[in-house]
């Protein structure tokens, strides 16, 4: 009961000291990003990806089952997953932000921020992100590895660390200063704050438009191939696996429980405070679907319990893991027989495998955190009680933020 009271006195200072002071400031935007988990990135997309088998015949495979990008990098098909989106890419060009026969053309140029020979999008080339990436994330497998060793999850590692995770990745992509790793923002936030393409339904938008270049790329392969062209052919067909797996990372993201009902593009645009905030809103509902899985259905009759990033390797997952990665399989494989038939699909059947978003509310999930109802944007009445089923128009932003940051699990 006193930790209740002192903690809405605390709430109620605070928001009269914000309302006094105006606009927010690079501080107050800074003590949000620390308090509040603002990243993504994590070795569960690469993981997974490397499960892909990618078939050749009657070409030879590369070594290493390393693909090589235009730009001449080479990476696994788990890599390209991990890195597309998350770290690589246009802040400033979200695939699902394109209009419709753009949209294919957005995504190649998403994609040739990590393929491509030049930085454009970046104070860094592709060749100096991957390297400085490359490193992180060896370091990051290091530390998992001891933490796990101590008996701790992923999941709980991740939580306790997410802020000088975050911070460290925004310095690599020329962000944040020697004092302060949020501000300026650099490129991993930058494309954090509009990661709409990350969300259903628009990371699905994104997936078709690079799944579409893929085949195509595919289909290049297959007439060199019948030329005789053999070096050109097996050029294309890595190229189209590279754009494949690129494309996967939304794939992947819209099997992610706290991806699937989180209304991101609808925060974004309803909610008066800087974007990289509306993400930490988004974040709130984005962590506790995946940290608590959702039942979900699809179109071949399966029902199982999705869960979301950080939680993947919780032994309850692995039925959702399962599903995962044979939806992956079967859009690589689309790739492959593109490539063998020089025939493109005629529709893409790993969709089929994904759940029914819509009649996720109708299945006995606990309730959603926001939603948005005849065009108005809806928050749970109590912040904290997943069994109210009560939402309420007359809500804030940043009043929602500090009541987390007060009141955390």
């Amino acid at each position: 009961m006193i930790k209740d009271i002192i903690a809405k006195l605390l709430l109620s200072w605070f928001i009269v000291g914000i309302t006094k002071a105006g606009p927010l400031n690079h501080h107050q935007i800074e003590d949000q990003l620390k308090q509040h988990n603002a990243g993504f990135a994590n070795l569960e997309h690469r993981d997974y990806g490397n499960r892909v088998v990618l078939h050749w015949a009657p070409l030879p495979p590369p070594q290493n089952n390393r693909l090589t990008l235009p730009n001449g990098l080479q990476l696994s098909y788990g890599e390209l997953v991990m890195y597309a989106g998350d770290l690589f890419g246009d802040p400033y060009k979200p695939i699902s932000n394109c209009k419709t026969q753009q949209q294919e053309a957005c995504f190649i140029r998403q994609f040739n921020t990590l393929g491509g020979t030049t930085s454009d999008y970046s104070c860094k080339t592709p060749l100096t992100l991957l390297s400085e990436y490359s490193q992180f994330f060896e370091t990051l497998e290091t530390q998992l590895k001891a933490a796990e060793a101590q008996g701790q999850k992923p999941w709980e590692f991740y939580q306790h660390h997410f802020s000088e995770l975050s911070q460290t990745l925004n310095r690599i992509g020329c962000g944040g200063t020697a004092v302060n790793g949020y501000l300026p923002l650099g490129l991993y936030l930058k494309l954090a704050q509009v990661n709409f393409d990350h969300f259903v339904p628009d990371s699905l938008t994104a997936y078709r438009a690079g799944h579409a270049v893929a085949l195509r790329s595919a289909l290049e392969a297959h007439h060199y191939l019948d030329e005789g062209k053999l070096a050109e052919a097996n050029k294309a067909l890595q190229r189209a696996y590279a754009q494949n797996a690129f494309a996967n990372h939304f794939l992947t993201d819209s099997m992610s429980s706290g991806h699937m009902r989180t209304p991101r593009r609808a925060i974004h645009n309803n909610i008066a405070l800087p974007a990289i905030l509306n993400l930490l809103i988004a974040n709130l509902m984005h962590d506790e679907d995946s940290k608590y899985g959702l039942e979900v259905s699809n179109a071949q009759g399966l029902s199982w319990r999705a869960y979301g990033d950080d939680y993947l390797s919780h032994p309850d997952a692995a039925r959702h893991v399962e599903i995962l990665t044979h939806i992956m399989q079967l859009s690589a494989d689309a790739v492959y027989t593109t490539f063998r038939d020089g025939k493109l699909p005629a529709s893409y059947d790993e969709l089929g495998w994904l759940p029914d978003f819509d009649k996720i509310e109708q299945l006995p999930n606990h309730s959603p955190l926001f939603k948005v109802e005849n065009g108005v944007l809806l928050k749970r009445l109590s912040n904290h009680d997943r069994n109210d089923y009560h939402w309420t128009a007359l809500w804030s932003g940043l009043i929602t933020l500090i009541d987390f940051q007060i009141n955390k699990d």
